[in-house]
């Protein structure tokens, strides 16, 4: 940083205010000390300057800088309290990731009452936050009015918002894409995919626009028939499907629905149908299909939010961009040879 001020031919604490965009350097200071980083090939350490600016703020009263973890869900502890293990694992993933990058995390509410977004921005800023991760919304389109100016943001999960935020997100398309080819691969040939109407929306029809996709090109299929409900299917209309379509599998899009269904209604897993889901808990879960690995999901915002926050990034990006994080695949026990015997039938 010395060679830098001393190039410029100002004070390594000008450099210093300069590199974190300080309104206290004029702009042509900036552009200056930006142009001589850039010929000396200056880099910040992120970790020094992570412990660096702790040390600007005792106030705090922290010993590392912090990080707002906001939940965005409508209700109370939505993110924390989810029924869906993939997007409980998004907030272990980015805690646990925050920690061991040396930043302290603390939760808040998004839609605390009577808390305004001016509100809600003024007071992480004066707990010294510099970065915010938006939790998986509820909603599928959010409206933003923070103070886009003093924070570096991250969001998790597929939901629309307004202004558009980089964001980290499963590659549903892509989970669909393999769903279809490994349903193939075990030998079925008569799909049913139920599918619940906000659900399918707040993924943007990615989940079942890869299945059908890729369903469409494989040999000896054909075509999938529509069953988008309102609601989550109920029994009487899985019957109903059942008699109509005379399906060999059932792809699952939420956790641990389907299953109880058919257990209920008499139908035995795999030996009358075959199950696959889209929201397998966890690599070894009995359910064959798809884990989304929540905690992968987090990991990457936070790693995504310190690079930020590290640059001196704030604001609305100019181009925002998606990161997708690829799914996995768990042969559990719910799909098998019962498909091919009765193929061969």
């Amino acid at each position: 940083m010395r060679d830098v001020a001393c190039r410029v031919a100002v004070s390594v604490s000008t450099v210093s205010l300069a590199l974190r965009n300080s309104p206290l350097v004029s702009a042509q200071t900036r552009e200056a000390v930006q142009a001589a980083v850039a010929e000396l090939g200056y880099r910040v350490n992120p970790y020094v300057a992570a412990h660096m600016r702790s040390r600007r703020k005792p106030h705090v009263g922290v010993a590392a800088p912090l990080l707002a973890i906001v939940d965005t869900q409508r209700r109370r502890h939505g993110w924390r309290d989810n029924r869906t293990t993939m997007v409980r694992g998004m907030l272990a993933g980015a805690k646990a990731q925050a920690a061991a990058r040396g930043y302290e995390t603390r939760e808040f509410w998004l839609h605390e009452p009577g808390l305004s977004h001016a509100r809600f921005s003024a007071m992480l800023r004066a707990r010294g936050i510099h970065g915010i991760l938006l939790g998986p919304s509820s909603d599928l389109h959010l409206e933003l009015e923070l103070m886009w100016e003093w924070f570096a943001v991250v969001r998790l999960g597929s939901a629309r918002t307004a202004p558009m935020l980089h964001r980290v997100v499963v590659d549903h398309f892509e989970m669909g894409m393999q769903a279809a080819q490994r349903v193939h691969a075990q030998g079925y040939r008569r799909p049913l995919f139920p599918v619940r109407a906000l659900f399918s929306a707040a993924h943007d029809r990615r989940i079942e626009g890869g299945f059908r996709t890729a369903w469409a090109h494989l040999p000896g299929t054909r075509p999938i028939p529509e069953t988008e409900t309102p609601d989550l299917v109920d029994s009487a209309t899985l019957e109903r499907w059942i008699k109509r379509h005379r399906p060999d599998v059932f792809i699952d899009g939420e956790e641990r629905h389907l299953g109880p269904l058919l257990k209920s209604a008499g139908w035995r897993v795999p030996e009358d149908f075959g199950l696959m889901s889209m929201c397998v808990a966890k690599a070894g879960d009995p359910l064959s299909g798809c884990v989304q690995n929540g905690e992968a999901v987090g990991t990457a915002g936070i790693d995504l939010l310190v690079a930020m926050i590290e640059r001196h990034e704030t604001g609305v990006p100019t181009t925002p961009f998606t990161l997708s994080a690829a799914t996995t695949w768990n042969s559990g026990l719910t799909l098998g040879a019962a498909a091919v015997k009765r193929l061969v039938k």
